[in-house]
This record gives C-alpha cells, sequence and structure tokens, in this order.
C-alpha cells in the first residue's frame, strides 16, 4: 500500500493511492477528478513549474561557483602577496643587520682616530709648552717620539 501525494499549481492536492487518483483540496474531503485534459495540463504546468525551479537553482550553484573560484583566486593571490612581503621584509631585515655592523665598525674606527688625534694634540701642546720655555732639545726629541708613534 504505497501513497504518493503531489501539491498542484492550483492549491489541489494530487493523491495517488492503490493505483487510483485522488483529488482533495486543503481538505481531505475527495473531489471529482477532473476530466484527464484538464488534470494533465496541472500536471504538465506543475512539470514545467519543476523544471523552471531546478533551472534557477543550476543557474544559482553556478554563479556561487564562479564567486567561489574568484575567492580561491583571491586567496592564492594574497598568499602570493604575504610570500612576497615576507621575503621583502626578510631581505630588509639582512640590510639592517649588515648596516648596523659596518656602523659599528666605522664607529670604533672613528674613536681610534679620535683618540689618537686627541693624544696627538695633546703632544703638539707639551711641545708648544717645551718651545715656550726654552726647551728645545726636549721638544725635539718629543716631536721625533710623537712621529714614529
Amino acid at each position: 500500500m504505497s501513497e504518493r501525494t503531489y501539491k498542484l499549481l492550483d492549491g489541489f492536492i494530487l493523491t495517488e493511492k492503490n493505483g487510483r487518483l485522488y483529488l482533495h483540496e486543503g481538505s481531505n474531503t475527495p473531489v471529482p477528478v477532473p476530466a484527464p485534459h484538464t488534470l494533465i495540463g496541472d500536471l504538465l504546468a506543475l512539470v514545467e513549474s519543476l523544471q523552471q525551479q531546478v533551472y534557477d537553482q543550476v543557474q544559482e550553484i553556478h554563479m556561487l561557483n564562479v564567486a567561489n573560484n574568484i575567492q580561491k583566486d583571491t586567496a592564492v593571490d594574497w598568499d602570493k602577496l604575504v610570500d612576497r612581503v615576507t621575503a621583502e621584509r626578510d631581505a630588509l631585515n639582512d640590510q639592517i643587520v649588515e648596516k648596523d655592523r659596518t656602523i659599528e665598525l666605522l664607529t670604533k674606527q672613528i674613536a681610534d682616530e679620535v683618540a689618537i688625534s686627541a693624544k696627538a694634540i695633546a703632544n703638539l701642546r707639551d711641545i708648544r709648552a717645551l718651545v715656550t720655555a726654552g726647551w728645545y732639545n726636549t721638544a725635539q726629541k718629543r716631536l721625533d717620539e710623537a712621529l714614529r708613534e
């Protein structure tokens, strides 16, 4: 005892039970089955409506697939951008480390040269004081020592 029920577009319910067709309105009261051509027309209208619904859903699925592919492409583009920016950041960090080393080396060289210059200035002042005091031989000796350093 199988029973199949179909809701028709005009609000009627078509029921097939034990090989017989019954037509009902919203209630369970049977209504005389209309002429076969009317019933067939209603069924064809139902089939057409279902076909249109399927077509609309296929179109919607297609649009969702297109949107999904766009999202995938965008995600791949973002991944590539992140990879490129990360590589650029790493290269810049390497450059910063190298420049820090260079700055440290140059700072040390400058400090060494400043120290040498400060010592030279101190020696020159000492020599000037010796020359001013008349100690020429001692001043000459200091000059010779300073030039050998």
